[in-house]
């Protein structure tokens, strides 16, 4: 059995933590979650008895971690400031429901969760996150530290940079080329190329009409 230690203990957490117990309950691999790191701002969800401040961890090189925190900035920093930094071993999380080839996993520490469908030819990098009930188009890549909430999907041959957050039922066209650093809002539709270190918003928003 592999002992793990979570970078997070928040809500998000809690959600990772039952991939974790489906993915050990399908086997073959198992896991025991053994300490949840308290990342300094968010409220600590997981059993009290399992939480740490993560500045009072004494790490120890080769340690297995998984990243369950939401933000792509502060997943940033404990990838540069406390993974690479202490040389922890990140690993990737694929709930048994997903469809995923393990050739698609290129990087370490991702984290996919039930019913996803990568395509046939799929990369992903380091340190992304598919929520659940998600598909990645055949022959698309992501890169590094990619945040995908439920629903998303893209077409194939997509290409996505590093450190970007897609809102809930975010789709991707086709061949479409996503930068880094960026923020997408919930139920946008992608057709074309987007830049990098930009929040795209759609412009349509939701009004009300006193009923007569």
């Amino acid at each position: 059995m592999k002992e793990l230690v979570f970078l997070g203990a928040g809500k998000f957490a809690l959600e990772v933590a039952r991939y974790v117990a489906d993915a050990s309950a399908a086997g073959p691999e198992t896991y025991r979650i053994v300490r949840y790191a308290v990342v300094d701002g968010e409220t600590a969800h997981a059993p009290a008895e399992l939480c740490t401040g993560l500045d009072e961890v004494v790490w120890e090189p080769g340690t297995p971690v998984v990243l369950a925190v939401s933000d792509t900035a502060v997943r940033r920093r404990l990838i540069d400031e406390v993974v690479v930094k202490h040389g922890l071993a990140a690993e990737n999380v694929v709930h048994p429901a997903s469809r995923v080839d393990p050739a698609a996993l290129t990087g370490v520490g991702n984290v996919i969760g039930p019913d996803n469908y990568l395509g046939v030819n799929v990369s992903l990098g380091d340190f992304n996150v598919l929520n659940y009930l998600s598909s990645v188009g055949h022959h698309s890549r992501l890169g590094s530290n990619n945040f995908l909430a439920p629903n998303f999907h893209c077409g194939n041959s997509v290409e996505v940079g590093d450190d970007n957050f897609f809102g809930l039922a975010c789709t991707v066209a086709p061949e479409v080329v996503i930068g880094s650093d960026c923020r997408f809002q919930a139920g946008l539709g992608l057709f074309e190329n987007a830049a990098s270190g930009l929040t795209y918003l759609a412009p349509s928003r939701i009004k009300t009409i006193k009923s007569l």
